[in-house]
């Protein structure tokens, strides 16, 4: 299906004309249930284009979007999301614990966010911080 494409950039790895490049994180709930971090690599095609055209991925169906904002300090208490979502950072920052690993997304930064089972995960953000959410329709098998 669709999610058996996994999407990543490395923050210190990839570059675009000397910028470092946002990451892409992928926020899951293993077999047993935990919380858990992968980074995402979004294949884009072609991959290397022409200089007057674009790679793009595959196309992701998408229910609603909303811009979000934290206030400093803000946060939540451990739990899993009510639904699959895409989390982009516009400003400042936000920590995400799962299972004991921490990840921190800031501007650029793009969080699917798909533990809607088990304990799920905690947040909290010091500066605060403004995102888009993007609400996705559950996850098809296949």
């Amino acid at each position: 299906g669709l999610w058996a494409v996994r999407l990543a950039l490395f923050r210190t790895i990839l570059s675009c004309d000397g910028r470092v490049m946002p990451q892409f994180i992928r926020l899951y709930s293993d077999p047993d249930g935990a919380a858990r971090f992968e980074d995402w690599v979004v294949p884009l095609m072609p991959e290397h284009p022409a200089i007057d055209e674009l790679s793009v991925s595959v196309p992701l169906a998408a229910d609603a979007a909303v811009f979000v904002q934290a206030p400093p300090g803000g946060g939540h208490t451990q739990r899993p999301e009510a639904s699959r979502q895409l989390v982009v950072i516009l400003a400042g920052e936000c920590d995400v614990t799962a299972s004991g690993e921490a990840r921190t997304g800031r501007p650029g930064d793009v969080m699917l966010v798909e533990d809607t089972t088990g304990p799920g995960h905690s947040s909290q953000t010091r500066a605060g911080f403004l995102g888009l959410m993007i609400a996705l329709p559950p996850e098809t098998p296949g």
